[in-house]
């Protein structure tokens, strides 16, 4: 353990998550770092969760529960949890309740972080829980025209990734761990995005305001994924609508005027791809989104200016480093999907 280690606020999302929380918090009990707060935000859950949690783990006065009238949301509802988050926290550590934390994660974390002070942001390995050598990815890369690309994705790990940091462009709200100093100046989750996309928002933000964004190998997290089925048509629609959000709050009005062309130009391609196979719900779904876009045009070019003139250090020019190269045979090929 560090000598005067340095506070970590460990925010906890749950809606009806009863089932995951005693693997989830326990990972966290037995880690070496103990210079820690866990804040459970509890999305009015109707399974029991948060008496699980008093009956559970009552004895250890580190857990502080946040129970919430309504369900708000996984993005609002994590930036309760930073709004609440000890004043004195170092770091924000952001983590699903469906997680289990490998051994020394937090340690290895905060040795990693204070180190290397140009980091604002990292994650982690991150392993499907049920088969354990097997990658859910280590971080992701977005292109030009706001494409996520995961690395690492669905592999087999034979040690290919095991450089102590890897540089990423974002890493998701599974398991990211943030300087808390840096969130007070470029803002929380923005929580428009709704579904997707806030993770890489903010890590955008981050390197924006000159930091980085990085995977620490060594931490290595188990996540479980989700049987739960999803709207397909509303997965779309979310898609579509936060890719056009992303890059007008957070290119220069050059690189907007630059690479939202190729964006609407490929909506429009999807239009008619859908409207020639009869795929009405992705059609309709398209057109909602663009929709979307139009009538909350104001608040994606307020927050825009907001990021131009309190969070902006770096230029796009700089930023399109560290994104992927648009390749127009593959952006052709997602045509329809």
């Amino acid at each position: 353990m560090l000598i005067c280690s340095p506070v970590v606020s460990i925010i906890i999302l749950n809606f009806n998550g009863k089932r995951f929380l005693d693997m989830c918090i326990s990972s966290i009990l037995d880690q070496d770092f103990t210079n820690f707060e866990i804040l459970f935000v509890d999305n009015a859950s109707t399974d029991g969760s948060v008496e699980y949690i008093k009956t559970k783990f009552g004895y250890d006065s580190r857990i502080k529960i946040i129970q919430n009238d309504y369900n708000s949301g996984a993005v609002e509802g994590n930036n309760i949890g930073i709004r609440n988050a000890n004043p004195s926290a170092s770091y924000i550590f952001l983590l699903n309740n469906d997680t289990e934390l490998g051994p020394n994660w937090l340690s290895s974390m905060v040795k990693v972080m204070e180190n290397n002070p140009q980091i604002g942001a990292a994650g982690s390995k991150q392993y499907f829980m049920n088969e354990r050598k097997r990658l859910q990815g280590i971080g992701s890369f977005i292109d030009c025209c706001g494409f996520n690309h995961q690395i690492g994705e669905n592999q087999i790990d034979f040690g290919q990734y095991d450089r102590e940091i890897i540089p990423i462009f974002a890493s998701g709200t599974t398991a990211l761990f943030i300087r808390s100093v840096l969130l007070k100046k470029i803002g929380l989750l923005d929580p428009m995005y709704h579904f997707g996309f806030d993770d890489v928002d903010l890590c955008w933000r981050i390197w924006l305001s000159g930091h980085e964004v990085v995977c620490v190998s060594k931490c290595i997290t188990y996540h479980r994924v989700s049987g739960t089925p999803r709207n397909l048509s509303r997965v779309l629609f979310h898609r579509e609508k936060n890719r056009i959000m992303i890059t007008i709050k957070n290119y220069g009005l050059y690189y907007q005027l630059r690479f939202l062309p190729f964006i609407f130009a490929f909506d429009l391609s999807q239009l008619l791809v859908y409207s020639l196979t009869n795929n009405y719900s992705s059609f309709q779904s398209i057109v909602q989104a663009l929709i979307w876009d139009i009538k909350h045009f104001k608040h994606m070019w307020h927050q825009h200016l907001k990021i131009k003139y309190c969070v902006r250090k770096v230029s796009d020019k700089e930023i399109s480093r560290h994104m992927f190269k648009i390749n127009i045979t593959e952006l052709w090929s997602r045509i329809g999907t």
